[in-house]
């Protein structure tokens, strides 16, 4: 629950969950994740607007797969995010539909214990002894397990204003001078009998900047109300803790799939926040060296080639041979141990390189310097025949992928 731009609290973050939390950005390796992200926090990253991250600046980790008894095989892919989970549990399904992809109950999770690897199949841990709100360290503030005893915890009627508070024992008491800062709930929830808190209520049902297909334009960040949140599965509660060592009165709030917190005493553009309940979920589910993720890495794929400059006089802006190879797949490809040969049998093997889907690899014929988007065979002439060649490309495993002949 931090501003973007709070370096030294992010570091903090970072340092207090870096045993079982990847420290290194990674792309979003699904073009399906890719839509989801870039709707909201694409305008966040670009500087066309100021407002919590939903998401994140990027991914936490490369593609997982991770047990799911409806799921194709047993198993789902999944990508984490600093503040939430991304889902496939039915590839087959409607890629139209804005429950293709969906982020997981990581809050009911936490807060209760249960683990979900199926529609109605759990498995049972401790709730998570992590904080909710405020610095990771801080041994006194309110965490997921806090919570536990107030799941079916709501007022008879309305609260106004919110006034009461919890502590990380998981005790309630009522503190009229929080009523200084105007928070009501607004939002009554018969699904699961709780109120949302009206700072809360208004994120989720704000217009603003969004990107679809290179567009920015305006419109509600949500299809519906509940989309990013899930329902409430508690009330609103103050709790004092201290934010980058200053202590805060902070709101906060969980919800199914996430918890929200207001800051009123932070810059109205970051007063509402969505918890980093990505990175605090991770951490709980594999925090024990028995509990490891499962890297998705394919063995195989669509790649194609889809160029090959075989005479450099075609082209002025290049003086070496060179072929592009793109990713028509829906997820990242990992080339390490996948090679190309001309038809005289020249043979260049990848290294470990992921290539993004819908993204293009430049293999230069000539030395250089590997990048994100371009490769180096490393030789001192030419390969491609002028008159005509084919180029064979193949998976780590040997089988061939794709053939490209001029």
């Amino acid at each position: 629950m931090r501003r973007a731009s709070g370096l030294i609290v992010v570091c903090m973050l970072l340092a207090g969950l870096a045993a079982s939390v990847p420290a290194r950005a990674e792309p979003v390796e699904h073009r399906a994740f890719a839509r989801v992200w870039e709707r909201v926090d694409m305008p966040v990253a670009t500087l066309q607007t100021t407002r919590t991250w939903m998401w994140g600046p990027s991914a936490n980790t490369l593609l997982l797969v991770e047990p799911y008894r409806e799921a194709p095989g047993g198993a789902r892919l999944v990508q984490y995010f600093d503040k939430s989970r991304m889902e496939i549990t039915r590839p087959d399904g409607d890629r139209d539909s804005i429950w293709y992809v969906t982020n997981g109950l990581l809050a009911t999770e936490l807060i209760t214990g249960h683990m979900q690897v199926g529609d109605d199949a759990y498995e049972l841990f401790a709730p998570a002894e992590v904080n909710v709100a405020g610095d990771p360290d801080d041994p006194d503030s309110p965490t997921y397990a806090s919570l536990a005893g107030l799941l079916s915890r709501a007022p008879a009627t309305q609260r106004r204003p919110i006034t009461e508070a919890i502590d990380r024992d998981g005790a309630v008491t009522e503190q009229p001078q929080l009523a200084q800062w105007g928070a009501r709930d607004e939002q009554w929830v018969p699904e699961t009998g709780h109120w949302v808190a009206g700072p809360f209520w208004e994120l989720m049902q704000a217009t603003g900047i969004v990107y679809e297909d290179g567009v920015y334009f305006p419109e509600p960040l949500f299809p519906s109300e509940f989309y990013a949140t899930g329902y409430p599965i508690t009330d609103a509660y103050w709790t004092r803790v201290p934010v980058g060592g200053t202590d805060r009165d902070v709101l906060a709030q969980c919800f199914q799939r996430r918890c929200l917190t207001w800051t009123p005493l932070n810059p109205p553009a970051w007063q509402v926040e969505a918890g980093n309940i990505g990175q605090h979920y991770y951490a709980w589910r594999y925090g024990q060296p028995e509990r490891q993720p499962s890297v998705h890495a394919p063995l195989t794929g669509d790649a194609r080639v889809t160029f090959i400059l075989y005479d450099p006089n075609q082209d002025p802006a290049s003086d070496h041979e060179y072929v592009d190879i793109t990713n028509f797949d829906n997820v990242a490809i990992p080339l390490a141990g996948w090679r190309i040969q001309d038809n005289a049998g020249i043979t260049y093997t990848f290294p470990a390189f992921r290539l993004q889907p819908g993204a293009t690899v430049r293999l230069h014929v000539a030395h250089g310097i590997d990048t994100a988007t371009d490769l180096y065979w490393g030789r001192g002439g030419a390969i491609w025949n002028n008159t005509g060649d084919t180029a064979y490309l193949y998976d780590a495993t040997g089988a061939l992928v794709h053939t490209y002949a001029y």
